[in-house]
């Protein structure tokens, strides 16, 4: 498993997007972050890396949902 932060943009469909939606996006994920550690937990260095990628606009829920799924070998039929 990699902890390196890698940039995942190319290819990417997602769209530019405003400072009002950049700031949408860092409460999102702040809060959900926050509701891991108060159940215990923590996300992963490579989650963080992608939500950061998300924060800037430079992927999708979807791209994230993806690439997450990819690194831990899960498939979803």
């Amino acid at each position: 498993m990699t902890t390196q932060k890698q940039n995942w943009s190319a290819g990417s469909t997602a769209p530019s997007i405003t400072a009002a939606e950049r700031e949408r996006r860092a409460k999102s994920v702040h809060s959900s972050r926050q509701s891991q550690r108060i159940e215990g937990g923590d996300i992963s260095p490579f989650a963080q890396a992608l939500s950061q990628q998300y924060i800037e606009g430079k992927l999708t829920t979807d791209e994230m949902r993806e690439l997450i799924l990819q690194h831990y070998g899960v498939t979803v039929k």
